[in-house]
């Protein structure tokens, strides 16, 4: 089949369900995560039991990252001819990924007033504002991929280099997190390398985070290409095939990545398991790739509704991501929902407040999935009303 013909056979324009379930379920998870870290007590911490209960929630980045980039993969097929072409689809693809960076570095503002900002915040602020994280690391990770598609030009080689830099990255990042990229590099730009001035909350820098958007663009390259392959007269290999050889070779990654752990710690001069090891890494990537996998055949033998409450999230899962951040960390001025709690909850009001949370965010993407289908005037009427309260909120609002 040639180049041509193999992106002529897009797949269908009905959304793939089982990308919406991963993303919508890492959301949901990350909600839980976000509750517990800015409430739970400190002694509660340091129990065993939450060390079990912070590895399940160590995988909810990895898996929205794999989701955006299985996505992109999965979406953007269709539109490679306008990409290649510098068409508006180019222009508009690149004004999205830079609303989503710009959205990251709002949820960081030092402070959401114009007069504190130039007249109250500290230089450590300023660190941490320009710290990459998650949507940062979306944004750039898949304008990158953009750049290399206009690079190779074809979508094959696109992702074969996108799968040799998600196979590489891994093992590069312990060199690059043993760099202090200030000394180099502008303040905003070394918050994408590495996260070595913050251990504790390093954000996610592009190394080694970018790798597992890359992998999940790799994934949906591969899962088209089986898809298409089904269609052909007596072609044994399909979607299922794909999938099926997934459920053996992710956990042969896991093991592999366990085997390698012990020589990793002794090869690399500068090493964290927990931050930057390539074998933590494709331990996460395994774990991710078989949850992926179980939600494909969940979705193809159980179905999935047109109303579940979890695609409808992992839909909007950018509201969603933004809205639940600005209600759990935002300082609205004498409410500060974090600072009042102060790590002062135990597991069942922990949990009481993740449900109370989620059930809010599933009524906002409610409202804004019925939003989006709304007409064209009225979705932007709506859309230019908030963004006109934000701006006089920011530069006329009370100071916090």
């Amino acid at each position: 089949m040639s180049e041509h013909s193999f992106q002529a056979s897009s797949v269908k324009s009905r959304r793939v369900e089982y990308i919406d379930l991963l993303r919508g379920w890492a959301v949901l998870v990350m909600i839980e995560t976000h509750v517990m870290n800015a409430t739970l007590a400190n002694e509660i911490f340091e129990s065993d039991f939450f060390r079990w209960i912070k590895f399940a929630n160590g995988l909810v980045a990895p898996s929205f990252l794999f989701a955006s980039g299985l996505a992109y993969a999965v979406t953007t097929r269709r539109k490679l001819s306008d990409y290649l072409s510098f068409g508006p689809a180019l222009y508009k693809q690149i004004r999205r990924l830079l609303f989503v960076v710009m959205i990251g570095y709002l949820l960081h503002i030092p402070k959401f007033n114009f007069r504190q900002i130039i007249t109250e915040t500290t230089e450590l602020s300023w660190q941490i504002f320009f710290q990459a994280d998650v949507l940062q690391c979306i944004g750039v990770s898949l304008l990158l991929i953009q750049l290399l598609l206009l690079l190779f030009r074809t979508e094959r080689r696109l992702y074969v280099a996108v799968t040799g830099l998600a196979m590489l990255i891994p093992f590069v990042t312990p060199f690059i997190w043993g760099i202090d990229f200030r000394e180099i590099l502008p303040l905003p730009l070394a918050g994408y390398m590495n996260g070595i001035h913050f251990p504790q909350f390093p954000g996610f820098p592009l190394f080694p985070w970018m790798a597992f958007l890359f992998a999940g663009a790799a994934f949906g390259f591969f899962y088209l290409k089986a898809k298409d392959e089904s269609g052909n007269p007596g072609s044994k290999y399909d979607e299922n095939v794909m999938m099926k050889r997934v459920l053996w070779i992710a956990p042969m990654m896991i093991a592999a990545s366990i085997l390698i752990e012990p020589f990793a710690a002794k090869i690399y001069p500068s090493y964290n398991y927990g931050l930057s090891s390539p074998s933590f890494f494709f331990l996460r990537l395994g774990i991710v790739m078989i949850f992926c996998a179980g939600l494909y055949f969940y979705e193809k033998n159980v179905r999935v509704s047109p109303k579940s409450i979890i695609t409808l999230v992992g839909r909007e899962s950018l509201i969603v991501y933004t809205l639940h951040l600005f209600l759990i960390y935002g300082n609205f001025g004498p409410f500060s929902f974090s600072t009042i709690v102060n790590h002062t909850f135990g597991y069942p009001e922990a949990l009481l407040t993740t449900a109370i949370l989620v059930g809010m965010m599933i009524l906002v993407a409610l409202w804004w999935n019925s939003v989006r289908k709304r007409e064209m005037h009225v979705r932007q009427r709506i859309q230019w009303t908030v963004a006109a309260g934000i701006v006089l909120v920011f530069f006329f609002g009370p100071e916090v």
